[in-house]
């Protein structure tokens, strides 16, 4: 077990890993694109100490089928890349893919092995670091963004496009709160590790009270905010994780068909929306009528090409914008719409955007990989099952409604989140074996 106990030092220096997991937290909620530099930083950390040691990454790799699954799926993104618009950037995101794989199954077994101070001390730090990132947020969104303003300003950095910037005379004068979506996405990732490592603590007065404060600093920011996203995030989350609260077990597998589910219904369910003729509805939002039109015309275009995809990350070469060769239909906006009747650069829906770019073939390996990995859920300590369920209900919801799945942070921001939550779930392992208990015998 002594060699057990180091694994989470890196040359033989016990901070580190807790000063990666407090910094993480706290610089990605307010650069969410320095995630591939704290993923590789962390997972090097718990990775090369092993590798130091003579352990080659196989050895490190514990074989499991969602592992498998990931692996497979990875190299049908290698293939699939091979017909994609852009081969080069394609082949990038499919390494990237490939490692944050790596990163993932090698490096979330490794906290089991450590010391109960390190255990503690990472724990902490990652709560600590998350909190803050939550409050700096908060700041932002009630102060319409002072801090970033002022920094700008005092930096003289004036934005090369100024979308949702206002610069009125070389100053700007105001912020878009949309500019903070990506920092609310890494917001609402943040939230269910950090409550289920509050749940550990036994030491802490007024332990419940702290869990709520810690929730609401979370809570404030993504209602304040304006990525709507995430909002159904929260609180579709919450739901799971009161249901999973009383039937774990059957959430998990509710969570693993709902995820299937997804791929089979997207298509029928885009078509339906669009023919209900809801992307003319005034009385929803804007953006809201904007996804059915891109949805159900993605939707369209994918029934040209079903089985294997147009070839990933090929959405934004489709879009009209910069101009392509591309239809005048593809072009056009008739009169009532909100938006282009385009596939914009993505599909804002990782179903319907595996189904286009991936086809039938890896919409089928993504299914069965979401569904390997949910069932892993079981596989943690009681505690943190309802925790964990809830952390992937966020993750899914705002899969559904946002990102492009080949944006280089938020992949990098979904393989951070299991690790986040592999530490959370070793504060949890066993009623008497809390944060507070955990490797007394280290002091």
């Amino acid at each position: 077990m002594k060699a057990q106990s180091d694994l989470g030092r890196f040359d033989g220096n016990g901070p580190i890993l807790p000063l990666l997991f407090f910094t993480a937290p706290v610089v990605t909620s307010v650069l969410p694109r320095l995630t591939p530099l704290f993923l590789f930083l962390i997972g090097l950390t718990l990775v090369l100490p092993s590798l130091r040691r003579g352990q080659g990454i196989g050895q490190l790799l514990a074989s499991n089928s969602a592992l498998s699954a990931c692996l497979v799926f990875a190299l049908y993104i290698f293939i699939n890349a091979s017909w994609a618009l852009d081969q080069g950037a394609a082949l990038s995101k499919a390494a990237l893919l490939l490692g944050a794989i790596l990163i993932v199954f090698a490096g979330a077994p490794i906290f089991a092995g450590l010391s109960g101070w390190q255990i503690r001390r990472t724990a902490v730090a990652f709560v600590a670091g998350a909190l803050l990132g939550a409050l700096y947020l908060m700041l932002e969104l009630i102060t319409e963004a002072a801090l970033t303003r002022a920094f700008m300003n005092a930096m003289a950095i004036l934005p090369e496009r100024a979308k949702h910037i206002a610069v009125v005379k070389g100053e700007v004068k105001s912020i878009n709160l949309s500019e903070f979506n990506q920092n609310i996405t890494l917001l609402t990732f943040h939230l269910w590790p950090g409550v289920l490592i509050l749940s550990a603590v036994k030491n802490i007065p007024y332990r419940t009270l702290a869990i709520i404060l810690f929730t609401l600093a979370f809570a404030i920011p993504i209602l304040v905010s304006e990525h709507d996203s995430s909002i159904v995030a929260l609180f579709g989350s919450i739901l799971v994780f009161f249901v999973a609260r009383f039937w774990s077990r059957a959430t998990i597998r509710a969570l693993a068909a709902l995820w299937c589910l997804g791929f089979v219904l997207i298509l029928p369910l885009n078509f339906l929306a669009y023919n209900a003729q809801l992307h003319l509805a005034e009385p929803l939002p804007a953006s809201h009528r904007a996804r059915i039109i891109i949805w159900e015309y993605t939707s369209e275009r994918t029934l040209e090409r079903p089985l294997f995809g147009i070839g990933m990350d090929s959405t934004p070469g489709m879009h009209p914008d910069p101009p392509l060769k591309t239809a005048p239909s593809q072009r056009e906006k008739p009169e009532g719409f909100v938006f282009k009747r385009t596939t914009a650069h993505h599909a804002h829906n990782i179903f319907l955007q595996s189904w286009y770019e991936l086809g039938l073939i890896g919409a089928i390996l993504l299914a069965t990989t979401g569904v390997l990995v949910v069932m892993r859920i079981d596989l943690l300590p009681p505690r943190a099952q309802p925790y964990a369920a809830a952390a992937f209900a966020a993750f899914a919801l705002i899969a559904s409604f946002a990102w492009g799945m080949w944006q280089t942070w938020f992949m990098c921001a979904v393989a951070l989140l299991p690790l986040y939550v592999a530490i959370a779930s070793v504060t949890a392992r066993s009623p008497t074996d809390s944060l507070s208990d955990i490797g007394s015998e280290d002091r």
